[in-house]
């Protein structure tokens, strides 16, 4: 068990890996691409005195996009909201458990989250972002790859939590800690 327990850690670990990578580089350029939005808008609406429609729409939706694209790394860095008290209250088996149940919960929520976002990307087809004139589902759609890669960190998580309640010289937050030597970096 130990051994296939293992396996799938490294496996998913990989495919975590890649998640993150490509969604810090995607992110890269959609900043870059929000600040030449907003410089375009300011040049047309101040120096050309014609704003143009689409412009503010365009990078709104690319930093709802970068959101999506860097909530895995942040669900796997420990970067997002955490009350860590109560898992410091504790150690060995016991964190390993809390980690598992609280994990689950989180896959949980995420496997609801992934349904009800990819019902609202097929309703979006139905309508047409007029600034921009494409539908807004093709917008909407990176809602289910954001929560499809924080769900595969929730797993990782869990696995890894599994791996120390069997073994507490395992170490639970190993990519979790980004201060940490050997700590995964996404450059």
């Amino acid at each position: 068990m130990r051994t296939g327990l293992d396996s799938a850690i490294a496996g998913i670990s990989r495919l975590n890996d890649v998640v993150c990578w490509l969604g810090k580089q995607l992110s890269w350029l959609l900043v870059a691409g929000m600040t030449a939005l907003v410089i375009v808008q300011v040049f047309y609406r101040y120096a050309l005195n014609n704003p143009l429609a689409w412009t503010e729409e365009a990078a709104i939706f690319a930093m709802i996009w970068m959101t999506f694209l860097v909530t895995p790394i942040a669900y796997r860095t420990g970067g997002n909201v955490a009350i860590d008290i109560i898992r410091d209250l504790f150690r060995g088996r016991w964190q390993a458990s809390i980690q598992i149940v609280l994990n689950l919960l989180v896959v949980l929520l995420l496997i609801v989250l992934l349904r009800h976002s990819i019902l609202y990307v097929e309703r979006g087809m139905g309508s047409v972002v007029a600034s921009l004139g494409i539908r807004s589902g093709w917008l909407y759609i990176i809602m289910p790859i954001g929560v499809a890669g924080m769900l595969l960190v929730g797993i990782e998580i869990v696995l890894r939590a599994t791996r120390a309640l069997l073994d507490p010289s395992q170490p639970i937050f190993e990519m979790l800690e980004p201060d940490e030597p050997g700590a995964r970096e996404y450059e």
